[in-house]
């Protein structure tokens, strides 16, 4: 899976993801419909039931082609299914998760940060939306330091 990097075009205003990695505009996704934030405040805490639930942090439509999933899910086949069903319907579900980790590379250490975006739940929304052919998919986005990452990616870490 490619890596991007974030340096040349800072966020939109109201978004976590650069300009060149937003979905297209002009053929939105049918499963992620337009949202907006309902706060602007850039709080340094994590905003994810994980770390600490806040029910006001912003829901983005984030690109099926920038998020890794390292971890190997155990799939219900059935769930999915019945998910891409509704999905189809129309039925708008509840936003995943997105870890969102900014830095340098291991193997350069001293070079500019990249930035990473992990899916570590959500397996059965995630893998409807990639069945589906879906780009983009409904999260809300935790920026995590490397350091705390390295913890469960491990040996396989790419910083």
């Amino acid at each position: 899976m490619s890596t991007f990097t974030t340096n040349e075009n800072p966020p939109p205003a109201g978004s976590c993801l650069p300009e060149q990695l937003q979905p297209n505009s002009q053929n939105p996704s049918p499963s992620a419909p337009a949202t907006t934030s309902r706060s602007t405040s850039k709080d340094a805490r994590p905003t994810s039931s994980v770390f600490a639930r806040n029910e006001e942090s912003p829901v983005h439509n984030v690109p099926m082609r920038v998020i890794r999933r390292p971890l190997p899910s155990e799939l219900d086949e059935e769930k999915v299914l019945g998910f891409m069903e509704e999905m189809k319907a129309g039925d708008t579900f509840t936003p995943i998760e997105i870890i969102k980790v900014k830095s340098p590379l291991k193997i350069n250490p001293t070079g500019p940060p990249e930035t990473f975006y992990f899916a570590m739940g959500g397996c059965h929304r995630y893998e409807a939306t990639k069945r589906l052919g879906l780009e983009t998919i409904r999260a809300k986005i935790i920026e995590v330091p490397a350091s705390q990452m390295r913890i469960y990616l491990g040996a396989g870490s790419p910083f």
